[in-house]
């Protein structure tokens, strides 16, 4: 039965989402349901978009934060903007805009799955966009990808792959099948293997597991000498506090690690935020 639930929880990635916080609760600027025409495609993409508190075109450009929902779609945006706002009020990190790219369920963020161009569309049509309305740096040594299940093996792929886009991945519950070697693996990463020396060089990659596990991929990082930040989340459930997102609101002396709120709360999503804010080009 234990093993049903954890495969449930990975095919639909956020199935058994907990209760967003008001958005009103949060102090920069949350937009949900944006659209916008893809000039390549034509495409319709929807994206979920925050400003930081006292955010100003003329003030960028501003350092960006890729989020890639699960399989089944739900991202819980707004308590991952809740988790970033704390760490920002504590000093942790500084100002992020954060772009959270909608409706690619099933598609593990690869063109041509689900009928689906999630990398066409964020990368080459929305992204350039946002660069423009809103002031987003060019720079990849100021970006980071960062994804939940589903989203945690797209964050891996766009990682590798576009490395010229991006210089931090955060993979949140990434679960098994990601491989640099073989091609059936559902994750299939190649560019680990195939350009692992400019990786070694300038790709910081944090893995953060809750339910799932990712034993044989950081086997395989091991292997090839790519470094990586990693921490699993706690066993004993004294270690989590009431009503936090990583217990069953049913039953609150049993887990639920596999959602982003849980993912991005705690010690473990403060070090989440600062391996981010560590790892981005700050201009003096």
């Amino acid at each position: 039965m234990k093993t049903f639930s954890i495969i449930v929880l990975y095919v639909f990635g956020m199935g058994l989402v907990q209760a967003q916080p008001d958005a009103g609760e949060l102090e920069g600027r949350y937009q949900k349901n944006l659209t916008y025409k893809g000039p390549i495609t034509g495409d319709e993409i929807v994206y979920t978009l925050y400003l930081p508190p006292n955010y100003h075109k003329d003030h960028g450009p501003y350092p960006l934060i890729i989020f890639l929902h699960g399989a089944g779609g739900g991202n819980g945006s707004a308590q991952v903007l809740k988790s970033y706002e704390a760490a920002r009020k504590a000093g942790k990190i500084g100002s992020f805009i954060v772009v959270f790219p909608e409706k690619y369920a099933g598609t593990v963020w690869r063109d041509g799955a689900k009928a689906k161009r999630p990398e066409t569309n964020i990368l080459k049509e929305l992204l350039p966009f946002l660069q423009k309305e809103h002031a987003l740096t060019e720079d990849r040594s100021q970006r980071t990808v960062m994804g939940f299940s589903m989203g945690a093996a797209g964050s891996l792929y766009w990682g590798s792959k576009y490395l010229g886009l991006f210089s931090t991945v955060v993979a949140l519950d990434a679960g098994g099948g990601t491989s640099f070697n073989d091609p059936n693996a559902r994750n299939f990463v190649p560019k680990y293997g195939e350009n692992t020396k400019a990786i070694q060089e300038s790709l910081k990659i944090r893995l953060v597991q809750g339910a799932l596990n990712t034993r044989r991929f950081r086997q395989s990082l091991d292997g090839l000498k790519i470094a990586y930040d990693y921490e699993q989340l706690p066993e004993d459930i004294a270690k989590y506090p009431a009503g936090s997102s990583c217990l069953s609101r049913k039953d609150p002396t049993r887990k639920f690690l596999h959602n982003p709120a849980c993912m991005t709360e705690g010690s473990w999503g403060t070090a989440t935020w600062v391996f981010i804010e560590k790892n981005t080009r700050r201009d003096k």
